[in-house]
């Protein structure tokens, strides 16, 4: 039984990953908990996880910190995900550092729609430094989702 409840909590980490950077939302740091999107992106398309497709959607449209947000998040995401699914160009399960270059060009879509949504110099400061920020924290985000699975 002790077991089962380990491996049922590391089947498990990266559900409860992704609704903690969710739940954690600062206006500054964490808009709408868009960095979410970190395990989202890495368990859809890196290392896809076992039923972790519908929580991605249903991610997608909760991180809405703007209307349009839901739209366009979910729009990138559904691309990414059809373009990814072809694997004719580029196969992110055999990437080096954990497809980083990749998440920076998908986040960096995203980040760019919502910038030139409504421009003008604040938006585009903090637009860089949430950028900035998911992309420094990628890495030890899935550290942690890769060392929890494989304990």
């Amino acid at each position: 039984m002790k077991q089962n409840i380990i491996r049922f909590l590391r089947d498990a980490y990266p559900f409860v990953l992704t609704i903690a950077l969710w739940r954690l939302a600062c206006s500054w740091l964490n808009p709408g908990g868009i960095l979410a999107i970190i395990p989202i992106y890495y368990c859809s398309f890196v290392r896809p996880t076992r039923y972790f497709l519908p929580l991605s959607v249903i991610f997608c449209f909760l991180l809405d910190y703007k209307l349009d947000t839901v739209f366009m998040v979910t729009l990138v995401y559904c691309l990414y995900y059809s373009v990814m699914n072809i694997q004719t160009v580029v196969d992110l399960t055999h990437t080096n550092r954990d497809g980083l270059f990749a998440f920076m060009v998908f986040f960096g879509v995203i980040v760019g729609l919502l910038i030139i949504q409504d421009i003008n110099i604040l938006n585009l400061c903090g637009g860089v430094f949430v950028f900035a920020v998911a992309c420094a924290l990628y890495t030890p985000i899935i550290k942690t989702i890769t060392a929890v699975k494989n304990d």
